[in-house]
């Protein structure tokens, strides 16, 4: 098991990172949801991070100072962009109960819509402008945000474990689907 040590360990940083840039118990902000937000707005546009769209999107009550949020959104970006496809969706450890995963997988996913809309925002873009492909991958994490699973069900684990995955490849393919600029720096 060294391989799921050094993922859990990334993500134990990581998620040291998000509470500490969360402002606390009472913020109502989970990690989870925080990651999903961060990741949106990247997504949404990678040359330029808009910290003030994250501000906005989860008002700054909910966030503790900028120094504190700005190592989890560099360690999240670098993680989302690292060339071994690393990047996870920061939810809970497997050893946490199967419903608490399921609820924050909804909840990313929630989150990563509601940061994908306002980078686009940033960008003068919408959801409407979208590509097919990429509005179909939204579709799909709309229905996961609102998923009701029966953890008891024996399958429960396993359809988990794809849907982390499915949002983890849908999260890659909308940013390049989406950040597919052509260099014309060369023409």
């Amino acid at each position: 098991m060294p391989d799921s040590m050094d993922s859990n360990s990334a993500s134990t940083d990581l998620t040291a990172l998000a509470i500490n840039a969360v402002a606390g118990p009472g913020g109502g902000l989970s990690v989870s949801e925080l990651h999903g937000a961060v990741i949106g707005i990247a997504v949404a546009n990678l040359q330029t991070f808009s910290l003030q769209a994250l501000v906005d999107l989860l008002g700054a009550d909910a966030l503790s100072s900028e120094a504190d949020l700005a190592p989890f959104v560099n360690e999240s970006l670098a993680a989302l962009l690292a060339q071994d496809m690393s990047f996870m969706p920061l939810l809970p450890d497997d050893d946490e109960p199967l419903d608490d995963q399921l609820e924050a997988l909804a909840a990313w996913s929630a989150s990563f819509l509601a940061g994908l809309v306002a980078g686009l925002a940033v960008v003068d873009s919408s959801m409407a402008s979208l590509p097919e492909e990429a509005q179909e991958i939204v579709r799909d994490f709309s229905a996961i945000a609102q998923v009701e699973v029966d953890a008891s069900d024996t399958d429960a684990a396993a359809d988990f474990l794809q849907l982390a995955e499915f949002v983890k490849v849908g999260t890659l393919l909308v940013m390049s689907v989406l950040n597919d600029v052509p260099d014309d720096s060369g023409e």
